[in-house]
Parts: C-alpha cells; sequence; structure tokens
C-alpha cells in the first residue's frame, strides 16, 4: 500500500471510530453499556466496527460504557443578589437583612460630620469653629472634640459619601477616603451600593 491511501485509511478509520463514540456516547437513554468490534488486519491496520470482523481480521469487543445521565447545566449568567428596588422592597416591609453592613456616621463636638466604614475615633484634634462654621484664625492652637458614633446601613453611608455637595461638609476631609488603586483592586467598601 502506498503512505498516501495508509493514511486515508488511517482517517476513515479515525472518522469511523469517532462517529461510533458519539454515537455510543450520545445516547443517553441506554442503561447498559455498548460494544464495538476492533478489528485488526494482518498488516496492522485497526478498524472499529458494529458488525463482526472478516475471518481474515483479527477481532475483539470493546465495552463502550453507558453515557452518565443528563444534568442541568450550571447558571453561570445570573447573579443571585438581590436587585436595589427588591433590597429597598425587602427593607420597607420591616424585613432586616440577615448580616447587615454596618458603617458609621461620626458626630464631633466642633461639629464636623464624616462617616467611616470601620468604627469611629474617640477624639479628633481640630481648630475651632466659630458660630457660622468656618475655621477660626491660623493663630488659635488646636483642640480636641469628643467624637459621637452612630451606626448606619453601609448602602446609607455610601449614598451620602456621593452625594453632590458632600464635599462642603464640613468634616469631609476625616471621611474614609478609598484610593483609585484600592478602588481597582476591588477593595472599595461601596462597591456593591
Amino acid at each position: 500500500m502506498h503512505t498516501s491511501s495508509r493514511r486515508t485509511a488511517r482517517h476513515r478509520n479515525f472518522g469511523i471510530l469517532a462517529a461510533l463514540f458519539f454515537g455510543f456516547a450520545g445516547v443517553a437513554t441506554s442503561a447498559h453499556a455498548e460494544s464495538v468490534f476492533k478489528c485488526r488486519s494482518a498488516d496492522g491496520h485497526v478498524a472499529y466496527q458494529d458488525h463482526a470482523c472478516a475471518a481474515s481480521q483479527i477481532a475483539s469487543q470493546v465495552e463502550i460504557a453507558p453515557a452518565p445521565p443528563a444534568a442541568s447545566s450550571p447558571d453561570y449568567g445570573t447573579d443571585s443578589r438581590p436587585t436595589r428596588r427588591a433590597a429597598k422592597q425587602q427593607s420597607r416591609g420591616g424585613a432586616k437583612a440577615r448580616s447587615e453592613v454596618v458603617s458609621y456616621e461620626c458626630r464631633a463636638a466642633n461639629g464636623e460630620v464624616f462617616y467611616r466604614h470601620g468604627s469611629c475615633p474617640k477624639t479628633v484634634t481640630a481648630k475651632a469653629r466659630d458660630a457660622s462654621g468656618a475655621k477660626r484664625s491660623r493663630g488659635t492652637a488646636s483642640q480636641a472634640f469628643a467624637v459621637t458614633a452612630a451606626p448606619l446601613p453601609r448602602g446609607d453611608v455610601c449614598r451620602r459619601l456621593a452625594a453632590g455637595g458632600s464635599i462642603g461638609r464640613a468634616g469631609h476631609e476625616r471621611d474614609d477616603a478609598v484610593s483609585s488603586y484600592e478602588r481597582n483592586l476591588g477593595r472599595d467598601p461601596c462597591r456593591r451600593y
């Protein structure tokens, strides 16, 4: 036999084998193993077929295990978290979230308001403010002011931090600020809100 005819025979045998394999594997309803005949000719060529081999070939049977039962595919595309609307409706209904994440609104005695995702400090050091809320002149010394903490849902704190005009609020410079680097690494506590 020529080399090209051997290649063609091998490709044909491989095609037959693949067709038989996928044909038998695709039958999900069969509960028992199937078998095919492996026929080897005198010159060493191997063929797989569904009927008995010729008398001049060496024959053996190959058992093909039945295909496993079909299972439902996993649902990768859906997000199991509730939407914002569903979360609002749930909170209006009086049902509390199982593990509600808490942040804090910190109020200093000098009138500053700032937000933290961890605990608030006990005191802050700042210059005293006058009645209008403006800082006093540069010559005055810094004072320590007591801070009170009020727990709030993290979603509320995130919305207050992102609200327009929050930069002008007294105490804004004490807010928990997340750098762009941390945000890009997924370490922003407000990324879900």
